[in-house]
C-alpha cells in the first residue's frame, strides 16, 4: 500500500471543501484533497446545474483568500431582494444599506468549482486525488490514518467535507438530528425576456417557496435560476412533462417577473431534508459544510453557513500556526466546535420554522402574517438588521 504524509486531509471536493483547501494552503500547511468522484469526468460535473448564492460576507472572505478576483467575472451581483407572500401586494423590499456592497452574488456551481480546482493545482503544498474509495479512519493522540483502497494517508487533521450523506460520519460514528420534508426542490436554469436588473425574488406560495435568482447573461439572452420547493409528487409529475408544458406552468408563476420564458436550459429535482450533527468534531477530525449541517433552502444560506465553518477553521488554524502549536488536537477541535455549532443550530431551527410559517394556510394566521409583513416593510431599522444578517455581517 502507498503511504502519504500531510498536515491536513480534506475528504470531499465540493465547493466548501475546495475553499477550505485554499484556506489551509495559505497558512502554509500541506493539504491533500480526496474525492470519490472522478473530477475530470465532464459528464458527472455537467450534471450539477445548481447555482450558489454567495453573501457579501462570504465574498469578503473569498477576497481574503485571493480568490474573488478570479470568480467575480462569473458572478451576478444582487442589489435588491423582493419578497412576496402569496401575491405582490404582500411584499417586503430589501435594498442595500451600504451602497458600496451587494446583498449577494449568484454563481454557477460548475464554473465556481472549475476555478477553485484550477487554482489549487498551481499550489505546491496541495495534492488532489480523485476516484478514492474511503475504507477506514484511525486517529490517535498525534495523527490520524485514513485508509483508501490502495493508499494510507497520515495527517494531523482530517476535515470531513463530503456532504449530507457523509461517509466519514458513518465510519467514525457521529450521530445526526434529521428532518425529512415531504417536498422536493425543482432547480432549473432558463432564458427569459425581461432583465431583472440585479433583483432576486422569493415568492411564498401555499405549497412552498419559489426563488428566482438572476444569473450572468448568456448568448445575449437574460438568464436566471429557479429553486422551487413543492410537494414531492407534484415535482415528480412536473419533470416528467415536456418542456412546453413546464414553460406554461412557470409562465403562470413567474412570468410577471421574468416575462416570457424563452427556453429551459436544464432542470433537476432534489429531495429536501435538513440535519445537524450531534457534534462537529471527533478525534483529530472536524466537519464542515453539508457534512456538518444542511438546512431548508428557504433563506438561501446553506452554502454561506459552510463558508462560516471555513472562516472558523481559518481563525483557529491561524492561532495555532502563530503559536507554533500542532493542529488537530483536542483543544483545536473543541475551539472549532464552539465557534461553529451554535450558529449552525440556530439557522437549522430558523429555516425550519420559517418554512412552517409561510406554509401555514389558516385564515387568521395569514391575516396576522400579512400585518407583520406590512410592519416590517415600513420599518427601515428592522429591514436593515435582517439585511445585515443575510449579507453575513
Amino acid at each position: 500500500m502507498k503511504k502519504l504524509d500531510t498536515d491536513v486531509l480534506i475528504i470531499g471536493a465540493g465547493l466548501v471543501g475546495l475553499v477550505a483547501a485554499h484556506c489551509m494552503s495559505l497558512l502554509k500547511y500541506t493539504v491533500v484533497v480526496i474525492d470519490k468522484k472522478k473530477l475530470k469526468d465532464t459528464k458527472i460535473l455537467q450534471k450539477d446545474i445548481r447555482t450558489v448564492a454567495v453573501s457579501e460576507g462570504s465574498k469578503q472572505f473569498l477576497d481574503k483568500l485571493f480568490l474573488w478576483s478570479g470568480i467575480k467575472q462569473n458572478a451576478e451581483p444582487i442589489k435588491t431582494i423582493k419578497v412576496f407572500d402569496r401575491s405582490p401586494s404582500n411584499k417586503i423590499l430589501f435594498e442595500n444599506f451600504d451602497k458600496e456592497k451587494k446583498l449577494g452574488y449568484v454563481i454557477e456551481n460548475l464554473k465556481f468549482s472549475k476555478f477553485l480546482l484550477q487554482e489549487l493545482k498551481k499550489k505546491k503544498n496541495v495534492k488532489i486525488l480523485d476516484g478514492c474509495e474511503l475504507k477506514k479512519i484511525e486517529p490517535n493522540s498525534t495523527h490520524s490514518k485514513t485508509y483508501l483502497k490502495k493508499q494510507i494517508i497520515k495527517s494531523k487533521l482530517v476535515i470531513a467535507a463530503d456532504g449530507k450523506n457523509s461517509a466519514v460520519r458513518k465510519l467514525v460514528g457521529n450521530k445526526i438530528f434529521k428532518k425529512i420534508y415531504s417536498e422536493s426542490a425543482l432547480v432549473l436554469n432558463f432564458f427569459h425576456e425581461i432583465h431583472l436588473n440585479n433583483t432576486a425574488y422569493e415568492i411564498f406560495y401555499n405549497t412552498g417557496p419559489l426563488a428566482v435568482l438572476p444569473m450572468k447573461s448568456s448568448n445575449k439572452f437574460y438568464q436566471s435560476s429557479i429553486i422551487w420547493s413543492n410537494d414531492d409528487l407534484f415535482i415528480k409529475k412536473l419533470i416528467s412533462c415536456d418542456n412546453e408544458f413546464i414553460r406554461n406552468i412557470l409562465n403562470e408563476r413567474v412570468g410577471f417577473i421574468t416575462g416570457k420564458i424563452i427556453k429551459i436550459n436544464s432542470l433537476q429535482k432534489y429531495p429536501l431534508s435538513a440535519h445537524i450533527n450531534d457534534n462537529f468534531i471527533n478525534k483529530r477530525l472536524i466537519y464542515i459544510g453539508d457534512s456538518a449541517h444542511s438546512i431548508h433552502p428557504i433563506a438561501g444560506q446553506g452554502w454561506n453557513l459552510g463558508v462560516k465553518d471555513v472562516k472558523n477553521l481559518h481563525l483557529v488554524s491561524k492561532e495555532f500556526f502563530s503559536k507554533k502549536q500542532g493542529i488537530g488536537n483536542d483543544i483545536f477541535c473543541k475551539k472549532y466546535n464552539s465557534l461553529s455549532y451554535k450558529n449552525a443550530f440556530q439557522l437549522y431551527q430558523i429555516t425550519d420554522k420559517l418554512n412552517f410559517h409561510f406554509k401555514n394556510r389558516q385564515k387568521l394566521y395569514r391575516i396576522l402574517s400579512n400585518t407583520g409583513l406590512n410592519i416590517l416593510e415600513n420599518s427601515e431599522n428592522l429591514k436593515k438588521e435582517i439585511t445585515k444578517y443575510a449579507m453575513g455581517f
